[in-house]
Formats: C-alpha cells, sequence, structure tokens
C-alpha cells in the first residue's frame, strides 16, 4: 500500500511540474548589427624624408655621389617607406627640377637624381609587387611627371609588415635612364652654377580598383 500511494505522489508532482513550465512565457527580439569596413589606404615615410647631397670634389662632379660614393655624398641615401593598404596599390614618383635656394643660378634638372628600390617586407618583388628598378645600374632618373615605381604584381594588399621597401638615391651617377651628362659638364655650359639647390620628391600611393 505504501508503494502505491508514492507512486501516486511522484505522478501528482510531475504533472505540477509540467503545468508550470507550460505556463512559462518566451519572446525573441533580434539585434541587427551591421560591420562596415572602409578602404584604407597609407603611405607612411619611416625615415630619410630629408636628404642632403653634398659634392665637393672632382670625383663627385664627374662620378656621381650617393650613399656609399662621395664624401659626405648622400646623407643618409635612402628612405624607409611602408604601405597600410585593405586592397591593391601602386606607387608613382615625380618632382620639379633642383631651383637655387639662397645662391646659384639656372636649375638642376630633375633627372640627375635617380633612385632604386629594395623590397625587405614579406611582399616581394616578382611576387606580390613588381619594380623595374632594382639596382643602381638599372636607377629611375626622377622626372617631372609620375612614373610608376612599385607596381601590382599578384596581390599587395597588407600592412607595414607586408609592405615595407627601402629607396636608395643617387645624384650625377648616370646610371639606368639618369641624366647621361656629368655634373661637371653640365655646371661648365652653364646650365648651373654652383650653390644651394632644392626639390621636393613626391610619392603617390594609387588605389587600384
Amino acid at each position: 500500500m505504501k508503494k502505491i500511494i508514492l507512486l501516486l505522489c511522484l505522478l501528482f508532482a510531475l504533472q505540477i511540474h509540467t503545468k508550470v513550465v507550460a505556463q512559462l512565457g518566451e519572446d525573441t527580439e533580434n539585434v541587427v548589427f551591421n560591420a562596415i569596413l572602409n578602404g584604407a589606404f597609407n603611405l607612411i615615410v619611416q625615415d630619410g624624408d630629408i636628404q642632403t647631397a653634398t659634392f665637393s670634389s672632382a670625383d663627385d662632379y664627374n662620378l656621381g655621389i650617393s650613399e656609399t660614393l662621395g664624401v659626405p655624398g648622400i646623407d643618409p641615401g635612402f628612405t624607409t617607406v611602408a604601405m597600410e593598404a585593405t586592397g591593391n596599390w601602386y606607387l608613382k614618383i615625380s618632382a620639379p627640377d633642383f631651383i637655387p635656394n639662397g645662391s646659384g643660378t639656372g636649375s638642376i634638372p630633375i633627372n640627375n637624381l635617380g633612385v632604386w628600390c629594395e623590397a625587405t617586407g614579406i611582399h616581394q618583388f616578382g611576387t606580390e609587387v613588381t619594380c623595374a628598378y632594382q639596382s643602381a645600374d638599372a636607377a629611375l632618373g626622377i622626372l617631372n611627371s609620375d612614373v610608376t615605381l612599385i607596381d601590382l604584381g599578384t596581390e599587395n594588399s597588407g600592412d607595414q609588415t607586408d609592405n615595407l621597401f627601402i629607396l636608395h638615391w643617387l645624384m650625377g651617377t648616370m646610371q639606368g635612364s639618369m641624366n647621361p651628362a656629368t655634373m661637371f659638364s653640365q655646371l661648365a655650359n652653364g646650365v648651373f652654377s654652383q650653390g644651394n639647390y632644392t626639390s621636393t620628391i613626391v610619392l603617390t600611393m594609387t588605389e587600384i580598383p
């Protein structure tokens, strides 16, 4: 008799619990969350934003100068640039002719200044990026109009560790597509005189659609 009463009590308790659960209410609402990922394209000059080229000997005028040619040559002679990009890009370069800065006459044609590039990040030339100017002998003679310096290879989006490059500067070395005349001969022909001159290099990073 006790066993029967116990079973009946358990069944009665289970029925009460089921009724309580069935009476609990529940409602659902949604929150719509939008993530907007805009493009980010940043060109960073990490160092070497000011360069000084000093010609102080006949060899400097005849052979040209760089970070390793001439004393003191070009100081520091290189510029480190990095790109942060959420998409593909390419880099252009241009500059006006050197003009007198306090002394000097005439102007120094900008193609006396040359540049060549070194890829030091994860992205390398011949894969993610391309560059036709990878040595001093293949240096680009800077022009007044834009020239593509670094271009798209396979895929070059990434951060500064991906897109890190060193631009090496030359002046008067007559290499690559630089001015083929020596600085000495141009000076003697009156293209420019002794003095101080200045120019501003313009680097432009452009998004590729």
